[in-house]
């Protein structure tokens, strides 16, 4: 174990758990011993705290010599890798071509947005937010384009109403040319603001996105919260979640897929929309164990893929469901 500095155990093989659970039985943070850990600070300045300012410049390996950027950081991860950062990155970002099963950790206490006003409160919450000047409208603040990845502990926000924070994509490509983000498990994560917390699909990539799971997150004041515009979420795991205040919680076709223990707030969209809403989806979805806000029906915004579809168990201003909504 090395000397102490903020609670980081550094373990033979590189890895570095930086208050992290790595290894046994937390299920929310599990992961392998065989990557390298690398560390961002989004600040280039600091309080006198001992802690190191960011720079693209230091190699990026301790917590003493952090990178300024994810960008930065993404030029030098590959297969396996874990990335942790506090501060407020300000990026859009696409993930590397042909690196899979990374890990990028918010190191703050929970997910919140890391404001400088009051003076400080930038500096030991984690957030990944756009550009404040210079982005690019309607694109995604991130966009996983491998399998496996791995986002825990942040606040994300999007550019504007068009775009995503997160962008879960699939391209029809074969081989090396395949782009292809299932796998990915997005936990103890927050989507806050205009725009789209998870998008399913976007532009060109119309294929599914399989055995996602999505848990144990927050998504409010987001134009949707989850929605499918390509594709279809295939065998996707989306459980205990909190959907609150967003005009529409999960909207788009689902098959196969697990919608359990979440609580679906109030929202605000028009009939027909809004609440789970699963039109277009070749169905066999199970929901259940939900709390539904609203009139359960297809008017009040829950409406199936298929008549294979199972919504049983979840609570409603009319009690326990047991048949799909009508």
């Amino acid at each position: 174990m090395s000397a102490p500095y903020n609670s980081y155990t550094d373990f033979p093989n590189g890895v570095t758990s930086f208050g992290v659970p790595l290894f046994g039985g937390d299920q929310k943070f599990v992961t392998s011993a065989f990557g390298r850990t690398w560390f961002v600070n989004a600040s280039s300045t600091i309080p006198a705290t001992g802690w190191s300012p960011g720079s693209d410049g230091y190699s990026g390996t301790a917590p003493t010599q952090p990178f300024l950027t994810m960008a930065k950081a993404f030029t030098v991860i590959s297969d396996g890798d874990v990335v942790n950062f506090i501060g407020k990155i300000t990026e859009q970002l696409v993930t590397p071509v042909q690196v899979f099963d990374c890990w990028i950790n918010g190191c703050g206490n929970r997910p919140r947005h890391a404001d400088s006003t009051p003076a400080g409160g930038q500096y030991a919450a984690a957030q990944w937010a756009p550009p404040a000047s210079g982005g690019t409208a309607a694109q995604a603040t991130l966009r996983i384009l491998q399998q496996g990845w791995r986002l825990t502990n942040f606040l994300m926000t999007a550019i504007d109403v068009n775009a995503a924070c997160l962008e879960i994509v699939r391209n029809a490509g074969a081989g090396d040319l395949e782009r292809d983000a299932s796998h990915a498990s997005i936990r103890a994560m927050r989507f806050s603001g205009t725009g789209i917390g998870i998008r399913c699909g976007a532009t060109s990539f119309t294929e599914n996105p399989y055995n996602v799971e999505v848990a144990f997150s927050q998504f409010d004041n987001m134009t949707t919260a989850i929605r499918v515009t390509g594709g279809s979420m295939y065998q996707w795991y989306i459980h205990d979640n909190v959907f609150t205040t967003n005009t529409n919680q999960i909207i788009g076709a689902a098959q196969n897929t697990l919608i359990a223990n979440n609580d679906i707030g109030p929202f605000t969209a028009a009939a027909n929309s809004g609440g789970i809403d699963l039109t277009g989806g070749a169905g066999l979805n199970q929901i259940t164990g939900n709390n539904l806000s609203g009139t359960y029906s297809n008017a009040g915004g829950y409406v199936r893929a298929n008549a294979n579809d199972n919504w049983y168990g979840n609570a409603s201003s009319a009690g326990y469901t047991s048949a799909d909504p009508a």
